[in-house]
């Protein structure tokens, strides 16, 4: 059994007289320490020294630093958590993770060839819009989509129109111009395509 924490010579003590109180609390500590295996102290005090260690580490001027940070964030952290709480109970936070599994596993599903794939299309979509671009096909599909608009107008209440009076109508100069270009476009459409 281990040492008593604290001995008696003759009959005189040692320790100052203490009041009641403080005396029962001594009397309990030093049971409990006159209890306590060897084993059980020196683990003990192995827990205090490192809780020194700890308490050494937090008063370090860049730990300190970085506690104040942490306080003066503490109202946005406060935010931050409400928000996340609202994000959970509105079921938008499991969404969030869903789409976020999806997306890892359509990256990991990437192969070079697919990605190399992809690069290429999104090449060939730029260069395409840089040609549409020089060539002011801007211009043009908007010029398609107000003619076309026009025509749906121009026609939206007429009973269809006979071949003879469609025919007619070729006689304007403008119409067969317009004529002229589709019919050279129809030409040119097949050699692009192959």
């Amino acid at each position: 059994m281990a040492q008593p924490a604290r001995k008696m010579v003759g009959p005189e003590k040692l320790e100052p007289e203490l009041p009641d109180r403080s005396r029962k609390i001594l009397d309990l500590l030093s049971a409990g320490m006159d209890s306590l295996e060897p084993s059980v102290i020196q683990n003990l005090v192995g827990n205090l020294v490192r809780l020194g260690e700890i308490a050494d580490e937090f008063s370090r001027p860049e730990m300190q630093a970085l506690l104040r940070e942490v306080a003066g964030a503490g109202s946005s952290l406060r935010g931050l958590i409400a928000e996340i709480k609202e994000l959970q109970e509105t079921g938008t936070m499991d969404a969030l993770l869903e789409l976020g599994s999806t997306l890892q596993a359509m990256k990991d599903s990437l192969t070079p060839g697919v990605v190399a794939g992809v690069l290429r299309q999104l090449v060939n979509a730029l260069a395409m819009l840089d040609r549409i671009q020089t060539f002011r096909g801007d211009r043009l599909v908007e010029g398609m989509v107000a003619a076309l608009q026009e025509a749906v107008g121009e026609n939206k209440d007429k009973s269809p129109q006979g071949l003879l009076s469609i025919l007619r109508q070729l006689n304007n100069p403008e119409a067969r111009k317009g004529l002229g270009i589709f019919a050279s476009f129809l030409q040119k459409l097949p050699a692009h395509l192959n």
